[in-house]
Order: C-alpha cells, then sequence, then structure tokens
C-alpha cells in the first residue's frame, strides 16, 4: 500500500505552529505544536468515511516530530510524508 501524507503550514508565531494534514487538500485534519509546552495536539481531525484520521494524524505527528527534533524547529510551508 503506497503512502501519501501532505502537510501545510498555517500559522507559526513564537508560541506555536499549526499544521494542515491529510491525504489531500480536501480532506484534511489539523496539528499543532506548542512551542511553550513543547507538546504536539491533534486540534480537529480529517473528516472522511473514506479516510482513517488517526493513520494519518500518527505520520503528520512523526514528521512534526522530525522537523522539531532532527531538523531544529525548521518547519517549512509545505511537504509530504510518501513511501
Amino acid at each position: 500500500m503506497a503512502v501519501f501524507v501532505l502537510m501545510l503550514k498555517e500559522f507559526e508565531d513564537e508560541d506555536r505552529v499549526v499544521y494542515l494534514y491529510g491525504p489531500n487538500e480536501n480532506s484534511m485534519g489539523k496539528i499543532e505544536y506548542d512551542k511553550r509546552k513543547k507538546v504536539i495536539n491533534q486540534l480537529s481531525s480529517i473528516d472522511s468515511i473514506y479516510f482513517s484520521d488517526e493513520f494519518f494524524f500518527k505520520r503528520a505527528g512523526r514528521r512534526l516530530a522530525r522537523m522539531i527534533i532532527k531538523e531544529n524547529h525548521n518547519f517549512v510551508d509545505r511537504t509530504t510524508i510518501e513511501s
């Protein structure tokens, strides 16, 4: 099974960064990283009968964690996860 997750940065300031995530731009949930508390939160889930939010949320969370840990808080405007 092929995997594709799209992540689009919606907002960033000194306190948090918010991304939309999902299989395409029509079915997206929202995830944030609270920079002060150093925690990742789900703000809204993907509302679709065709896609499992848990599947996409976990991968978006891992990608966000990678931006925090391995990429030194470099929050890009757009990224994808493909395999």
